[in-house]
C-alpha cells in the first residue's frame, strides 16, 4: 500500500478520533446544562420557530445559489436547486463540518451541467463564500462598534484580529475584483499564466462572469444579510427562551463567529465544536452560565438534524436518477434528462 493511500486512510479516523476527543471533553466537562436543554428545546414553540426559521434561511439561502447560477448562464430551475439544497442538508447530517452538504451539491449540479461542470461547481463555491463572507462581516462591525467586549479580554482580542483582518482583506479584495484595476495589464497578465491550466483557467473565467453581474451579487450579498439577520434573532429568541442575560448586539457578534467555527471539518453538522466555541464565547464576553451557550447551539442543532431528514425524501426521489461512481458514464444522458435541476432544460 502506497504512502499516499496510507495517508488517504488515516486522516477519517484522525477526524473520527478527535471529534470522539471534542464530544468527550463536551459531556464530561458538563458544557450543557440538559434540564433547560429539555425544558426548551421539546416545547411547542421551539420547535414551530426553529423550523420556521430554518425553512426561511434555506429557501433565501437557494434562492441565492439559483441566481448565481443564472449568473454563469446555466439552465436549472429554482425548485431543481431547492431540492439539491434538502440533499446537501441531508448530507450535512453525516459528513463532517457544517459544509459537507456543499461537496454533494456540487458533485450533483456537476453532473447535471456536463458543458459547464466547473462554472457550475463554481456557483457553490461563491455561494458559500459569499454567505461566510457576510458572517465574518458582521462579527468584524460588531467588534467594531462594540469595542468595550474587548476591554479586559485578551482572549477576545486575539480573537478579533484574524476577524478583522479576514473581513478587510475580503473587502479589499471585492472592491480591486470589481474595480478597474483587474483589467490592468500586469493583473491579466498573470491570470493569463494561470489560464494555462486547464481547471485553473476554467476558475478564471467563471469568476470573471461576476464582474458583468454586479446587480445580481449586490442581490446575493443583501440575501445573506437578510439570513443571518434572522439567524441572529433567531438564537436571541432562543436566548430569551433560555433567560439568558445578553443583548442583542452581543448575539450579533456571538452568533456569526459560534456558527463559523462550527464549519471546522470534524464532527456532521460540527457537533462538538460548536458546542465548546459557543462556551468559549459566552464565557469570554463574560456572560453569567456560560453553558447556556453550548445549549443553545445543540437546540439549534436538534431541529438542524430533524430539518436535514426531510433531504432524504428528495434523496431517494432522485437517487435512481443520479449517477453511482460506478455507472458515472453510462449515466451522464440520464441525467441530464431526469435530473431535478435539468428537467426545465428542455
Amino acid at each position: 500500500m502506497s504512502e499516499k493511500t496510507n495517508k488517504k486512510n488515516f486522516w477519517p479516523w484522525l477526524k473520527l478520533a478527535l471529534g470522539a476527543v471534542v464530544v468527550t471533553y463536551v459531556l464530561k466537562s458538563r458544557l450543557i446544562d440538559f434540564e433547560s436543554l429539555k425544558e426548551v428545546a421539546f416545547a411547542p414553540q421551539t420547535a414551530i420557530m426553529s423550523l420556521s426559521f430554518l425553512l426561511f434561511t434555506t429557501v433565501a439561502c437557494c434562492f441565492r445559489w439559483y441566481l448565481l447560477a443564472k449568473a454563469q448562464g446555466l439552465h436549472a430551475s429554482f425548485r431543481g436547486m431547492f431540492e439539491l439544497t434538502m440533499i446537501g442538508a441531508f448530507f450535512n447530517l453525516f459528513m463532517p463540518g457544517s459544509v459537507g452538504g456543499d461537496l454533494i451539491k456540487g458533485w450533483y449540479i456537476a453532473k447535471e451541467q456536463p458543458t459547464a461542470r466547473t462554472r457550475a461547481v463554481f456557483t457553490v463555491l461563491f455561494d458559500r463564500g459569499v454567505g461566510l463572507s457576510v458572517f465574518f462581516f458582521f462579527a468584524a462591525i460588531t467588534l467594531l462598534f462594540y469595542s468595550e467586549l474587548l476591554v479586559g479580554r485578551p482572549a477576545l482580542q486575539a480573537l478579533a484580529a484574524p476577524i478583522w483582518g479576514v473581513s478587510g482583506a475580503l473587502v479589499v479584495g471585492g472592491i480591486f475584483f470589481f474595480s478597474p484595476l483587474w483589467d490592468t495589464k500586469p493583473v491579466q497578465g498573470l491570470l493569463n499564466f494561470f489560464r494555462k491550466r486547464a481547471t485553473l483557467g476554467k476558475l478564471i473565467d467563471a469568476a470573471d462572469a461576476y464582474r458583468g453581474q454586479i446587480p445580481t451579487v449586490i442581490v446575493a450579498v443583501v440575501l445573506s444579510f437578510v439570513s443571518v439577520t434572522v439567524n441572529v434573532l433567531f438564537y436571541y429568541w432562543l436566548g430569551q427562551q433560555l433567560e439568558i442575560q445578553a443583548t442583542l448586539s452581543q448575539f450579533f457578534f456571538l452568533v456569526p463567529v459560534g456558527v463559523t467555527a462550527s464549519a471546522v471539518p470534524v464532527l456532521p453538522g460540527g457537533i462538538g465544536v460548536a458546542q465548546v466555541a459557543f462556551f468559549k464565547l459566552f464565557q469570554w464576553i463574560g456572560i453569567p452560565n456560560p453553558e447556556s451557550g453550548a445549549t443553545l447551539c445543540t437546540i439549534n442543532q436538534i431541529y438542524t438534524v430533524l430539518f436535514g431528514c426531510f433531504g432524504s425524501i428528495f434523496y431517494f426521489k432522485y437517487r435512481h436518477k443520479l449517477p453511482t461512481s460506478s455507472q458515472e458514464a453510462a449515466n451522464d444522458a440520464v441525467v441530464e434528462s431526469h435530473s431535478p435541476l435539468a428537467r426545465t432544460i428542455r
